[in-house]
């Protein structure tokens, strides 16, 4: 199985940088690749493509009603309008239409509420370490799948 996880956000606004700061955190692994996408995650989506991968994973901040973390997967991208994202000029269900029509069959937008644009808060931050933990040890379960990698961050992000 190859991930290709993105980051996206700034490290120097707060919990903004919490994409960013689960990218610098991955260790090198066979079945993930890196992209920091800083603000502009739509100027990679040729690169996502180009790697062919059997899941993306989008790490960002969203602004949602419930002030919660959130992960969607697929179609929910598209469909779940109570999640906004906040800095960007292409929204994640265009993307996602994108890359589904580009052949990318497995998306999930990891989102986490800002607390904080001053500081990366503790909250977000131990968050961030949870799926951390959960990636890095992905290339030790030869039997993991997507919908394990999904119940897996599902647990960690209540």
């Amino acid at each position: 199985m190859i991930i290709v996880a993105c980051g996206v956000g700034c490290k120097d606004r707060g919990d903004d940088g919490f994409g960013p700061y689960v990218i610098e955190h991955l260790r090198d692994q066979k079945s993930i690749r890196k992209i920091d996408c800083g603000l502009y995650p739509e100027n990679y989506l040729n690169k996502i493509i180009a790697l062919a991968p059997d899941l993306v994973i989008f790490f960002d901040t969203v602004v949602s009603d419930r002030k919660r973390t959130v992960i969607l997967r697929n179609e929910e991208i598209v469909e779940r309008s109570p999640v906004s994202v906040t800095t960007h000029s292409l929204s994640f269900g265009a993307m996602y239409e994108f890359l589904h029509a580009n052949g990318v069959n497995n998306i999930f937008l990891l989102g986490v509420p800002v607390l904080s644009y001053e500081v990366f808060s503790r909250e977000i931050r131990d968050t961030a370490d949870r799926v951390i933990t959960i990636l890095n040890n992905i290339d030790k379960h030869r039997d993991f799948s997507i919908i394990n990698l999904y119940e897996a961050l599902s647990e960690q992000i209540r």
